[in-house]
């Protein structure tokens, strides 16, 4: 041949196939018969073909590519999730693509709206629209992760909040303490619902008569925890413990009681909602509930690929919503008053 660019047509022409049949040994897929995938393979190694991702995207209508939509990337919890997600993907051969929507509906719809809804093959999403109409519109694979819409047909990957919740809430429950407040996010998708019915349902289980004052409702954010704290622990009759929500929260919850100058763990009684870095190196340190964050990238990552490979219908009858469990570890910041 002359000097100009090898094309995947030569290699068709060369092995006497399709170039679709060429793509499909190129990008690893079935229907090929192995006489015609070793043949094809030959070929390549031959005319010393190097595969343009471009034009091979625009015969298979497929990029390579998925995309990560978090709400922030200031949160460790949505940057283990990308974490898990990228393992999976790059050994499948495939790029991601990160976005932060802010928390914001419409810097969500703008991307969607955009170049992304045509240069990706599919999106792990954790979402900042709480209405299925807007997740049912988006014509491309969607795995939904931590924040689960009922009424989307989409599959997911979330956790037990209520199992966890409940669990923390129950700790501090079992140690004697009946003043116990819950520092939550916003109440606009699963995880902030089941987490508040968790502490809720516990308390009424151990029979103590519900405190609205001693609940606290505002942004997944260590700004909330902090404020929170502080209007908790001027109150008259203020809690023994607190139940923060998440890993945010905990960790404003942890800068206000120090300024307090209370004591965790003697003062006053703290479980979080995830692992963080103040949870894990200051003294004591804080009972939290785990959730197995980077385990639900891989997950997400898995099912998404699965669907692309399997060229699945964007438009599911039967959506796949998995639920990992979580685990409370049990630390030094929850005092036993049942020990006089």
């Amino acid at each position: 041949m002359s000097n100009r660019e090898i094309t995947i047509k030569d290699v068709a022409e060369r092995a006497n196939v399709s170039v679709s049949t060429v793509s499909r040994v190129l990008n690893g897929l079935d229907r090929v018969s192995d006489k015609t995938r070793t043949e094809v393979l030959k070929i390549i190694k031959e005319l010393n073909y190097i595969p343009n991702d471009i034009a091979v995207s625009m015969i298979t209508k497929k990029t390579k590519v998925i995309a990560v939509v978090v709400p922030n990337l200031e949160n460790p919890f949505y940057t283990a999730v990308i974490r898990g997600t990228v393992e999976v993907t790059k050994k499948a051969g495939y790029f991601t693509s990160v976005i932060s929507t802010n928390e914001n509906e419409v810097e969500e719809t703008d991307y969607f709206q955009g170049y992304l809804n045509r240069n990706v093959d599919g999106f792990i999403l954790i979402g900042a629209h709480d209405k299925p109409d807007f997740y049912r519109n988006i014509k491309k694979h969607v795995v939904l992760v931590d924040r689960y819409i009922d009424n989307t047909n989409l599959d997911g990957v979330i956790i037990d909040n209520f199992k966890g919740a409940y669990e923390g809430t129950k700790n501090l429950l079992e140690n004697g303490h009946t003043k116990i407040a819950v520092i939550n996010g916003p109440r606009n998708f699963n995880d902030g619902i089941e987490r508040y019915w968790g502490y809720y349902q516990a308390i009424k289980d151990y029979g103590i008569e519900i405190d609205e004052c001693y609940h606290k409702q505002g942004e997944w954010s260590e700004d909330n925890g902090y404020q929170a704290t502080l209007e908790l622990m001027k109150l008259d009759n203020p809690p023994t413990a607190i139940f923060a929500a998440n890993n945010l929260i905990c960790m404003g919850t942890i800068k206000a009681l120090r300024d307090l100058g209370l004591a965790i763990g003697e003062d006053i009684s703290l479980v979080g909602f995830d692992e963080n870095d103040l949870a894990e190196f200051i003294i004591p340190k804080i009972t939290v509930v785990r959730r197995p964050t980077y385990e639900m990238g891989i997950q997400a990552a898995e099912m998404l690929l699965q669907k692309i490979f399997n060229n699945d219908s964007t438009t599911n009858n039967n959506p796949k919503k998995v639920v990992l469990g979580v685990e409370l570890l049990k630390r030094g910041s929850v005092k036993n008053l049942n020990i006089r």
